[in-house]
């Protein structure tokens, strides 16, 4: 107990100055909060807000394409959930291998896929970079 009590305490709210660059003017100062808060972890934040954009991403195509077609979509560009994929399979799937799961022939798939695209070709604008926030 003794031993705590001797310790050093900081507030949060003192001002705390870069000791590499002690003259530097334009140094902004910040304070212990700020150096804590930059270094909360965002990965929770982040996986939530992906999984948010995946559900409503796979809403919207299901409210414009055939149940057959959103599922081919979903294998071919790897939203399919993991689980219900056959073991070994993960991510983005080929065409060959999407046809091997649907018992379709290859081009049979990439028709109806890009078929399914030309269907969306007025939604896709709001999807921009939705695989960039995905990856």
């Amino acid at each position: 107990c003794r031993k705590a009590m001797q310790q050093a305490t900081f507030s949060l709210d003192a001002e705390l100055q870069n000791g590499n660059k002690p003259n530097n003017i334009q140094s902004r100062r910040d304070t212990m909060y700020d150096i804590i808060e930059y270094k909360v972890d965002e990965t929770e934040h982040e996986k939530t807000q992906r999984l948010l954009m995946k559900e409503h991403l796979i809403g919207t195509l299901r409210r414009y394409l055939s149940p057959h077609e959103v599922d081919l979509l979903l294998l071919r560009y790897g939203l399919m959930d993991e689980r219900a994929l056959p073991k070994g399979m993960s991510g983005p799937l080929t065409i060959a291998e999407v046809s091997n799961l649907v018992g379709l022939k290859p081009d049979k798939v990439r028709r109806i896929i890009i078929n399914s695209q030309k269907q969306l070709r007025h939604l896709m604008k709001e999807w921009e970079g939705f695989e960039a926030e995905l990856a």
